[in-house]
């Protein structure tokens, strides 16, 4: 079972949505999150969180809808986000896609980022999409696939720790079994040299940050 899960960051385009979404879906909204689901014409199966930042209007046009909602207090020790991801996972969800974590508060995007690194999701395959970026999460001894374009930039950023064992395929500046350590610029801005890339990684986590149609040249 496959769950998209729309958190109320920086909105992505009608485009997006479309492309990612899929019939039989369990569409699920992170608090306000929900706002913006509506506002591509779906109404979330269920909403979680405290309803901090959902406005009146779209609680009761989802009510009318049959959306189901859990109510969490707002002194809690999970954000919304997290307590989406867990809902997804305790059901058997094994793939999730996330709208609406990037941008805004610069802590709320790190700390969304860093959910996909939680040892409880380690059998959930999670990517982070917006209109032009994706964010998904290699950890030991696997490998994930990026589809895209040639000149697609890849950034490769070790979490937690040191990435060992760093193989890529696909990719402009290739990696053979190499180290990428925690803290370093070394894998930022690689690019895709075709349709698609792959990157495996022996032991460590990586986080892959691949940006749709790459970057100016003054933003690397």
């Amino acid at each position: 079972m496959r769950a998209i899960i729309v958190a109320s960051g920086r909105p992505a385009g009608a485009k997006a949505w479309e492309s990612w979404a899929r019939p039989g879906d369990l569409i699920v909204g992170a608090d306000g999150g929900a706002a913006q689901a509506l506002a591509w014409g779906t109404a979330p199966h269920l909403v979680i969180g405290d309803m901090d930042s959902l406005p009146g209007q779209a609680r009761a046009g989802l009510t009318a809808g049959g959306s189901e909602f859990i109510v969490h207090p707002r002194a809690k020790d999970e954000t919304d986000l997290e307590l989406a991801l867990s809902y997804v996972a305790e059901r058997g969800c094994q793939e999730v896609i996330i709208f609406g974590a990037l941008g805004g508060r610069l802590d709320h995007t790190l700390a969304n980022v860093l959910l996909l690194a939680l040892p409880r999701f380690g059998a959930v395959q999670i990517r982070i999409v917006d209109d032009s970026e994706e964010v998904l999460l290699v950890r030991d001894g696997g490998a994930v696939t990026v589809d895209g374009r040639p000149g697609d930039t890849l950034s490769l950023l070790p979490l937690g720790g040191d990435a060992r064992g760093v193989t890529t395929a696909g990719l402009a500046w290739a990696l053979d079994g190499d180290t990428l350590r925690f803290g370093s610029s070394r894998g930022v801005s690689n690019e895709m040299t075709g349709p698609t890339a792959r990157i495996a990684v022996e032991q460590g986590c990586l986080l892959v940050v691949h940006k749709i149609g790459g970057y100016h040249e003054e933003e690397k």
